[in-house]
């Protein structure tokens, strides 16, 4: 996750999320409004959930 001063994706429980540099990908299961990021960028939500 990104500090509070750092860009990053927010999305909502149940979202699945990609890294466009390195490739990971992950679900989110409990979003706390904390913007998502990996490998220093934003990550890519690649299939929204609910907010």
């Amino acid at each position: 996750m990104a500090d509070e001063d750092q860009a990053g994706t927010l999305a909502g429980n149940g979202s699945r999320v990609r890294c466009t540099e390195c490739g990971s990908e992950a679900i989110v299961t409990s979003a706390g409004g904390s913007a998502l990021s990996c490998c220093g960028k934003p990550v890519e939500i690649t299939f929204p959930g609910s907010k």
